[in-house]
């Protein structure tokens, strides 16, 4: 086994089987290897830290390092570092290979003076590797309240004693924008994948989606089932989450029934939120045909709507659960824009639509008396989208309130 650095004579083999080790493995096809493609032009590209593994001459592996940034509360910024896409070929994973890539490049990392990592992944591989929750560092991922431990959201002082020698006691981490390539350049994209052999996007158990359900490390999105009617009437009934929504509070687990079976029937844009922790449903996410609630929607424009049960307000729930729709909607359908609205006087609605990308666009005033909170105020906004199909909508699914 040998690792070395790439050169670039290595760069189609290393993509070729970067894309042979992400194929299937979050969503149908993958991403990996066009981001990579580009990352190598991007100033924030470590080529110190792009490193390749060899066994008896074949490449097997590859991890690259790339510069990003934490912002302090008072809006300074200090460098940080970060790294990935890091793969194995399938044929040699769960073999230690990973690990022993990952160790030899954290050395050389630790050698050139890279004092901080943070990174998104599993700790029960990477805490192997020396990695913990980056909350314990006082590092907060963005979007999400500072409070939220983020399992997903892992870090490693490399250098101890780092964060305090920068004088950085709390910051905000975000994934440097050369990560989002493909989300944002679709049509490059597609031609670079033409250049490879044409291989089968399936959806497997453990994408982010599979068969309807979406899931983060905390939450999962499903269909409602008639057995959730008990528990959607406890949080539903609550009058303090149906107003800010627009609907009454329901008023016995019949109604909740009646709901699931004739509002959130529809398996293919309206979802239960699931906490894990529980295994219990605390609020809905979805999106359809506006509503006749004088929302200035444009010809085919959807409305998104949700809500949450109240002990999970600002939790940043809600924001991770449309997050995971707006995935969704993206990869499966040829929707080019979302359109929704929150009342005035609710505006941590506004803020988890804003964390999302949702822009304001001005106010209305509600004039359907089948709304709760006629004649109130409503905050528009609007998410134009970036789409990136994957198949057909309905052949296949990809993979990331109150």
């Amino acid at each position: 086994m040998k690792i070395r650095l790439e050169r670039p004579e290595d760069y189609r083999a290393v993509e070729s089987l970067t894309r042979e080790a992400f194929w299937n493995v979050y969503r149908p096809g993958c991403t990996e290897h066009f981001v990579l493609h580009c990352y190598r032009d991007n100033p924030d590209f470590i080529p110190e830290l792009d490193f390749v593994m060899e066994e008896e001459g074949r490449l097997i592996g590859h991890v690259m390092f790339s510069k990003a940034e934490l912002v302090q509360p008072d809006g300074t910024r200090k460098p940080s570092w970060t790294f990935g896409p890091i793969c194995i070929h399938p044929d040699y994973k769960r073999k230690g290979y990973g690990l022993k890539l990952l160790s030899f490049a954290l050395d050389r990392a630790r050698e050139m003076g890279v004092g901080f990592l943070c990174m998104e992944g599993n700790i029960d591989f990477y805490r192997n590797a020396g990695f913990s929750l980056a909350s314990g560092f006082g590092i907060h991922y963005y979007g999400f309240p500072k409070d939220d431990p983020v399992p997903f959201f892992l870090a490693q002082e490399l250098i101890p004693g780092w964060l305090k020698a920068n004088g950085i006691e709390e910051a905000i981490y975000c994934p440097p924008k050369g990560y989002f390539v493909a989300d944002e350049n679709p049509e490059a994209f597609e031609a670079f994948e033409a250049t490879f052999p044409v291989k089968e996007k399936k959806r497997l158990p453990g994408q982010l989606f599979y068969d309807g359900v979406m899931e983060t490390g905390r939450i999962i999105l499903r269909p409602w089932r008639d057995s959730d009617a008990p528990v959607l009437y406890k949080w539903a009934s609550d009058p303090d989450v149906g107003p800010r929504a627009g609907w009454p509070p329901h008023q016995s687990v019949e109604e909740s029934l009646e709901v699931i079976r004739t509002v959130f029937c529809d398996a293919t844009n309206t979802w239960a939120i699931e906490l894990k922790e529980t295994g219990e449903a605390i609020g809905a996410m979805g999106y359809g045909p506006s509503c006749n609630c004088n929302l200035p929607a444009r010809d085919g424009e959807p409305l998104i709507g949700y809500w949450i049960a109240k002990p999970y307000w600002n939790r940043g729930i809600c924001t991770e659960a449309l997050g995971l729709m707006i995935e969704h909607i993206k990869s499966m359908t040829d929707i080019k824009s979302l359109i929704s609205g929150h009342f005035v006087d609710n505006p941590a609605s506004g803020r988890v639509m804003e964390k999302c990308g949702f822009v304001p666009t001005g106010e209305t005033v509600i004039d359907e008396t089948q709304y709760q909170g006629a004649g109130r105020p409503i905050r528009v906004l609007r998410l134009r989208l970036s789409v990136k199909k994957s198949g057909k909508k309905g052949e296949g699914f990809v993979t990331i309130g109150a």
